[in-house]
């Protein structure tokens, strides 16, 4: 009976050594690792597909919406990378880009409300992303 025991604990052991990939085979966390990459273009189509739900985009907005979106994406890393210094002009930089977002969006969207939803909705993207990843390294959301 022990030896049958026994063989199950090293059997269970073995099983959940192997239950993790090694590091450098896409299981490490880190610059270089394999599926990155993947798991960027995930959250992408998970992105366009939130926004586009949530805003109700049809066929036709979407294809005018997207540019604009990915064009004010651009923009802001932009700003970012080079008024990150002063504190002061890159709240400013980043108020004048929304703007000029807002108004291209206005061709698109047409209405002040969904302008302005369109604005919300990508924070509430960012929030969604941040509590699942919280939730997922174990923290509380």
């Amino acid at each position: 009976m022990k030896k049958i025991f026994l063989l199950c604990l090293v059997i269970a052991m073995a099983i959940s050594t192997n239950a993790q990939p090694p590091k450098g085979q896409g299981g490490g966390r880190g610059p270089g690792k394999g599926g990155r990459g993947a798991n960027k273009e995930k959250i992408e189509m998970f992105k366009i597909q939130f926004i586009t739900e949530k805003l109700a985009l049809t066929t036709a907005e979407a294809e005018l919406f997207w540019p604009v979106y990915e064009a004010q994406k651009k923009v802001m890393k932009e700003v970012i990378a080079t008024k990150s210094n002063d504190e002061i002009q890159l709240q400013e930089a980043i108020l004048t880009a929304r703007k000029k977002y807002k108004t291209d969006l206005k061709s698109v969207l047409k209405t002040d409300e969904r302008i302005n939803e369109a604005l919300k909705i990508d924070r509430e993207f960012l929030k969604k992303m941040r509590g699942e990843m919280n939730k997922r390294k174990g923290f509380r959301a």
